[in-house]
């Protein structure tokens, strides 16, 4: 039991030491041993920094009113706004973002949310789950997102 305990200190203590002096690095690989992404990693691979978990962002507005009654690209465009808003308070931006999950209740709209990744994710996209689901909270709240940004410090 010793010996164990041994060995996963030593194996934990490269990464201690990366989060302690506050360096960080992402690494994003797409392995040619799968399939082609659109617009998003594989795998990412972080060392140090801070750890920043956003819950489920809707497309409400700061005063809780839906924004884009069913109109999917709308409602989108204000999740990814709110999304810009909530990293901003942890002081990341969307370039910090290493992972994205997304619910959808119309998967015939994944080209919309696509095009909208793109613009807001740009060349560096995160690993991301997009999953289809019949309802969210509400029902006519048609998407979510929730993510996990690394900071530098």
């Amino acid at each position: 039991m010793k010996l164990a305990s041994a060995v996963l200190l030593v194996a934990l203590a490269p990464l201690a030491a990366n989060g302690q002096n506050g360096q960080r690095t992402i690494e994003r690989i797409n392995p040619p041993t799968l399939s082609t992404p659109h617009g998003y990693a594989h795998v990412v691979i972080v060392q140090g920094g801070r750890t920043v978990y956003i819950a489920g962002q809707v497309a409400l507005d700061k005063d809780g009113k839906l924004v884009g009654d069913g109109d999917f690209g709308a409602q989108a465009k204000q999740v990814f706004e709110n999304m810009k808003l909530a990293l901003a308070a942890a002081h990341v931006t969307f370039a910090d973002v290493v992972s994205i999950t997304t619910y959808v209740t119309d998967m015939s709209q994944v080209d919309k949310f696509r095009d909208l990744r793109n613009q807001y994710f740009g060349s560096e996209p995160p690993a991301s789950a997009l999953v289809g689901v019949k309802a969210l909270y509400r029902p006519d709240v048609m998407i979510e997102m929730s993510a996990i940004a690394v900071a530098r410090k």
